[in-house]
Order: structure tokens, then sequence, then C-alpha cells
């Protein structure tokens, strides 16, 4: 199908990222899945998905910010919306977003904390793309 929405899934959890795929898949998107951010960067430049749903802390703590800064460094990519969705609160404590609002400075679309609900992620996806 030509309008079928393209979603990459950069998670370095193999679970979250087999789970959400067949919740996506199911919804009818067509999903790419990597488990490194710099596998999932190269994979963006090259398959251009219409959203990107990305772990924050993956092999390195930092893996996820110097993604979302490489993605919105590049022509071909830097127009994809990027919701980042983490742990980091439900590990920390400590919360990225304010009062559920994405920092300017993170330039994600939006922003999920972990652990969220497949059908819940799908929603809002949806919503993300019309």
């Amino acid at each position: 199908m030509p309008d079928t929405k393209r979603i990459l899934l950069i998670d370095d959890d193999v679970d979250f990222l087999t789970v959400n795929r067949l919740a996506l898949e199911a919804a009818g998107y067509e999903v790419q899945m990597s488990e490194t951010a710099r596998a999932g960067v190269a994979l963006a430049r090259e398959w251009r998905p219409d959203l990107i749903l990305m772990d924050l802390m993956m092999e390195e703590l930092h893996s996820g910010f110097a993604a979302l800064g490489e993605l919105k460094h590049h022509a071909e990519t830097e127009a994809i919306p990027v919701i980042m969705i983490t742990a980091v609160t439900t590990a920390t404590g400590f919360r990225i977003d304010e009062e559920g609002e994405v920092p300017e400075w993170l330039k994600a679309a939006e922003f999920i904390n972990k652990p969220v609900d497949p059908k819940d992620l799908v929603r809002r996806v949806g919503e993300r793309l019309g």
C-alpha cells in the first residue's frame, strides 16, 4: 500500500521492539527496528520513515540524545518527528519533560515515559500521524 505510514523503532530492549512492532504492524504501519542508536540513524537516513520512536538511553547513557541531535542536523531526517521513549523517570525519578511538555532543548516531538502500553503507543502514533 503506497499510503502506509512507516515507523522506525530504535531501542536496545529487544522485547520492547518486538512487542511494539507487532502492535504497530497490527494497526497497519510498516515497521523497521534498530537495536542501536548509530544503526538507527543510518536506517532513518536510508529508509526515511514518517515517524521515529526512540529510547533515550541505549548502548551509552547519551546515545538517544546524540542520535536525536544527528537526526535533526541532516536534511534528509530533520523533519521526521521523533517520539522519545524512556524509563529514565522510572529508574531515577528525574523527569526530562516539564509537566508533560517536551523541553525545547530536546528537539523531540513528544516524550513518553516507560513503561508504555502498546495500545497507548499505537494510539499516540495515530494521533501524531493523523
